[in-house]
C-alpha cells in the first residue's frame, strides 16, 4: 500500500496521521466538523491510490468505516483495550495526534489488533436490541422508585404484577402526613405512566 494512517474519532474532530510509504512523507491534520460530508470531502485525495487507515471501535466507527469504504480506502477496525494496551508506558500525554500516530504505526508494522467489521444487517440488529436492552433497564429502574415510594409510606413488599392493579395504594398503620401522602401518589402514577410508555417502545422493538 502506498499510504498507511491512522484516524482518531471524536465528535467534534477527526485527527489524521497518515504515511506515504514511496515518499517517506508523514502527513498530519484534523478534518473538522466531524461528519459524512466533510469526511467524504477530505477522502476524495485518496482517489486511485492503494490507501488503507486503522480506526478504533469506539461511538462514530460506523459512518467512518463506511465512508473509508465507499472511497476505496481499506479499513483496518482496532479492539480499543488491546491498542491501549500496544501502547505500553506511557511516556507522553496522551493527545488525539499521539492517538492517530499510534494507530498509524501499528497498522504499518502490522501489530494492529484487528476487529472484524459484521455485515450492516448485523449491526443494524446489534443497534436494535442495545436499545431494547436500554428501555428495559429504564423501566427496570421506574419499577424500583415505585418501591421505594411504597417502602417510604411504610406500605407492604409488592410485585410488578401488582403494581398493574392500580389500586394497590398502600394504607399504613400509623398514617403519613397528608402531603407526603399526596406527592407519593403522585410519584407512583408519574412511574406507571412511564413504564406503560416504556413497555409500548419495547413491544415495538421486540417486533
Amino acid at each position: 500500500m502506498s499510504i498507511v494512517g491512522g484516524l482518531d474519532i471524536h465528535r467534534k474532530q477527526l485527527t489524521f496521521d497518515y504515511l506515504d510509504t514511496m515518499t517517506g512523507q508523514v502527513t498530519r491534520g484534523q478534518v473538522a466538523p466531524a461528519d459524512r460530508e466533510h469526511l467524504r470531502a477530505w477522502l476524495a485525495r485518496f482517489s486511485g491510490r492503494d490507501a488503507e487507515f486503522a480506526i478504533e471501535g469506539c461511538t462514530g466507527w460506523r459512518y467512518v468505516a463506511a465512508e473509508l469504504a465507499a472511497a476505496g480506502v481499506g479499513v483496518h477496525l482496532a479492539e480499543p483495550a488491546d491498542t491501549a494496551f500496544a501502547r505500553g508506558r506511557k511516556r507522553h500525554a496522551k493527545t488525539d495526534k499521539t492517538d492517530s500516530r499510534h494507530l498509524r504505526k501499528l497498522l504499518a508494522e502490522g501489530r494492529l489488533p484487528d476487529c472484524r467489521i459484521p455485515p450492516e444487517q448485523v449491526l443494524e440488529a446489534r443497534a436494535l436490541l442495545e436499545a431494547y436492552h436500554d428501555l428495559r433497564r429504564e423501566h427496570t429502574a421506574w419499577v424500583q422508585r415505585i418501591h421505594a415510594v411504597f417502602f417510604h409510606q411504610g406500605g407492604p413488599a409488592i410485585g410488578e404484577g401488582t403494581l398493574r392493579g392500580a389500586g394497590a395504594w398502600p394504607r399504613p398503620g400509623p398514617r403519613p402526613p397528608r402531603t407526603c401522602r399526596r406527592a407519593g401518589q403522585q410519584q407512583v402514577t408519574v412511574a406507571l405512566a412511564m413504564m406503560t410508555c416504556l413497555e409500548d417502545q419495547m413491544h415495538e422493538l421486540r417486533h
